[in-house]
């Protein structure tokens, strides 16, 4: 079986319920994940009963499908994870019964095009493929057992951090997908300055070449926080956020990969819709105007007011609100 996932880390997150239930179910077969290569070491080791194959994200579907045929031909089944034809012309090319959405060109390169309910939250979106495997739906509720050297390896980067045994907020400012997603970069540095005040530790989490999104947020708090993710996989940030209490942060990737890793979320939605792409078991903060949502990357109104107008004193009784639920579910813990 070979299993094509999507590029961007919020949909990868998001279809890793699916994942599990097809890698179990394919127990006795072989099962090929193709993946992005900053997520092949994480992959690695939520399914290690899977063999990860990296690719670029631009990589030629032709030379793709020969690379994963050369050493045992066509798959029986091929699946995507994703709307992109791109990735049904490489299942087309090396599986011999091929499965994934019909959006797009999906009814004439696939074996089987199947309908995705979007009105349902995007964890679900495979269902259709599971059950036409006759397999259980998605478990929106599964989370992964993060092995304990990756434990180690987030324990060992904030203790280098001077990080260690502190309450810490993660600020996750930027969103890959467009800039309406964006909460402004002077409320996160606001934000980080009231969690200063209350005693807490704010950490600013990004990924590569997003250097001077840390730097504006720094400078709005007045302030060098701390600030982590350049040059680390997404194992290695899974690995550090599984030790951070709350990740405050806007529809991205690193809100669901936060919720994947055990920390609570607090997501900042604007122009899309957080009934499909809300991390599961967080909080949300919308203003939930009437042109919202309007999925689109820039706004059509030339205002943004959606997040713009999102107040730091709301975004903060959300934080306060899961700190004091992981305190009460801690102190449960120990009486138990």
């Amino acid at each position: 079986m070979l299993i094509d996932l999507p590029n961007w880390v919020g949909d990868l997150v998001m279809a890793m319920p699916a994942i599990h239930r097809l890698v179990t179910a394919n127990a006795d077969g072989l099962t090929v994940l193709n993946s992005r290569p900053s997520a092949r070491r994480l992959l690695e080791l939520l399914f290690p009963r899977a063999q990860v194959v990296a690719s670029a994200r631009r990589a030629s579907p032709l030379a793709m499908a020969w690379r994963l045929r050369r050493d045992g031909g066509r798959f029986d089944v091929g699946i995507t994870l994703r709307n992109a034809d791109r990735a049904k012309i490489l299942l087309r090319l090396a599986s011999r019964h091929s499965m994934g959405s019909a959006s797009g060109c999906g009814r004439a390169l696939l074996s089987e095009p199947l309908v995705v309910n979007r009105s349902r939250h995007q964890v679900f979106d495979s269902d259709a493929i599971l059950a036409r495997l006759v397999i259980p739906g998605a478990d929106p509720g599964w989370r992964p057992a993060l092995a304990p050297h990756l434990l180690e390896e987030g324990r060992t980067l904030l203790r280098a951090a001077g990080l260690w045994n502190r309450t810490l907020v993660g600020l996750a400012p930027s969103a890959a997908w467009g800039e309406s997603k964006r909460w402004p970069c002077e409320r996160f540095g606001h934000l980080a300055r009231r969690l200063v005040g209350d005693g807490l530790q704010p950490v600013v989490l990004i990924g590569p070449g997003e250097e001077q999104v840390a730097v504006r947020v720094q400078a709005a708090a007045g302030a060098a926080l701390p600030t982590v993710g350049v040059g680390l996989d997404l194992a290695g940030l899974a690995a550090v956020m599984a030790f951070v209490s709350v990740v405050v942060g806007n529809d991205s990737g690193p809100v669901h990969l936060a919720g994947l890793s055990g920390a609570s979320t607090v997501a900042l939605f604007g122009p899309t819709d957080p009934r499909r792409t809300a991390p599961l078991g967080g909080l949300v903060v919308s203003e939930n105007l009437p042109c919202s949502p309007c999925f689109a990357r820039l706004c059509p109104l030339d205002h943004n007011r959606c997040l713009r107008e999102l107040a730091v004193e709301a975004v903060l009784a959300a934080v306060q609100e899961l700190l004091e639920e992981r305190a009460g579910l801690t102190a449960q813990s120990g009486a138990g």
